[in-house]
Parts: structure tokens; sequence; C-alpha cells
């Protein structure tokens, strides 16, 4: 059942908020970060922000694991999205509507007025299909000047709370949650729309990558955290397919 009324929507956030406060306090959470800065879960020290990518299913453990900083949070224009942001503003996160369907140039346009905060994004969001990585977070990445960095969460004991088109998994007491923020991703500045899905289909492939290894830390693996760096590898970007890139022909008929 939906809620029509914002004000009843406004009050459950704020005991929703509350309840899953004092659910998170009994949570064990180790959290591994690449760089010192790309993470929400620190107080920024130098200039640089970044744009977080995390699966829709993955919000409330993305939320309430640890205090955010200077964070805001894509949400979709669409109504159900007013109702969720109404939530992530009481939980210290500024909300930013838009998506990659409606509202999406409007939506850079805010961020890019905002040059303080960071900026967490769901790309399988708002309707679909689960864990399907759109171009949307590539596209703000490039025109914001804000690296993608991708991320895991993963959690030894939870519940799944059924959605229309994913769940939404919530850990239960007691349980321990691994955080992971990878090596960020440097999206070149004004990318074209051709090479888009080649970038996010690599976020997606690294994405998969880090819960792998997040799995393997919450077993007890103590050489899986050594793995999640790749600042130094050279390689740490998406190899173009010849499709994607303009013919000889083309650059011919250019000179001609």
């Amino acid at each position: 059942m939906k809620i029509r009324s914002r004000w009843l929507n406004i009050v459950l956030s704020y005991l929703a908020t509350f309840c899953l406060r004092l659910l998170f306090l009994t949570l064990r959470v180790q959290h591994f970060k690449v760089v010192e800065d790309a993470t929400p879960y620190s107080r920024p020290v130098g200039q640089q922000r970044f744009t977080f990518s995390m699966w829709h299913d993955q919000i409330v453990m993305a939320v309430f694991s640890r205090r955010t900083w200077n964070l805001a949070g894509l949400i979709s224009q669409h109504r159900d999205g007013g109702y969720l942001a109404d939530s992530v503003l009481i939980a210290g996160i500024q909300p930013v509507r838009g998506s990659t369907s409606r509202g999406g140039a409007e939506a850079v346009s805010e961020i890019l007025s905002r040059p303080d905060l960071h900026l967490a994004m769901t790309p399988d969001g708002p309707r679909g299909p689960r864990r399907k990585m759109k171009e949307g977070i590539v596209f703000i990445s490039s025109r914001s000047g804000r690296p993608i960095v991708p991320t895991a969460l993963v959690c030894s004991r939870q519940w799944s709370a059924p959605g229309s088109w994913t769940d939404m998994a919530i850990p239960k007491p007691f349980s321990k949650v691994i955080l992971i923020a990878g090596t960020p991703i440097r999206v070149p500045i004004d990318l074209p729309r051709e090479e888009m899905m080649a970038w996010a289909e690599f976020v997606s492939d690294e994405m998969a990558r880090l819960e792998l290894l997040a799995q393997r830390i919450q077993r007890g693996d103590t050489t899986a955290s050594g793995e999640i760096g790749r600042s130094s590898d050279s390689g740490y970007r998406p190899q173009l397919h010849s499709q994607d890139l303009p013919q000889a022909n083309e650059f011919q008929s250019r000179a001609a």
C-alpha cells in the first residue's frame, strides 16, 4: 500500500530512521577504502569530491552503517522518489532530484552548484532491472568531474524486504557488515555518449569484483583486502572495442 500523505510519510520516516539507527548500533561494521577521501564515511580533507556507485538493494546498509559526510543522493523525480527524498534528508543526506530518464540535466546543474558534496547513485534505479548498470552515472561523473567510486556492501545475516523490482537488504541484529570503497574511476570530461556504455560496464564489473572480495573477507580470508586497490593498475579503464571508435574512412572524409 502506497502512502499518499507526505506528512504521514515524514512521521514514518522519522520512526524508521530511529529504529534503523538502533538496529545498526548492534552491528559490527568493517570498512575498507583505497583513497582516504574517496569514501562517504570520512570527513573530506581535500577539494575533490566523488560519485559513489551502489546497488539499489544496498541503500539501507549504505545510509546507516556509518555516519556520512558531505553527501548528496540522486533520487528519482517520480512521486515515490519524493518519499525517499524525505527519508534520506532525515538521515543527513542531501537529496538531488533526477534520474537517467527524467531530470538528469537538472540534477547535473544542482550538483555543479554544490562542489562541496559527494554524490551517491544507484545506477540500477529507479525502476530496474535489478543490478543492471545504466549509463547515467557515467554521464554525471563526466559532466561534474567527480570520479566514480565502485562500492561493495555485504552482510553476514540479513532480511530481504520485497519491493516492486528488487528486494531491500536489512541486516539482522548483531550481524557483520563489510563496506568497500574501491579505487576511483576517472571518467574523461565530456565523454562522448557512444563511449558511455563501455565505461558503465567497466564500473559494473569492478563492483562485482569488489563484492566477491567482500564475501571472502566476510568468510575470514585475510588476503582478500590486499586485492581491493588498483591504483597502480595501468589497465584500470575500459578497453574500447573498435566499433566504439571513429573508423578510418570517417577521418578521411573529414580530411577531405
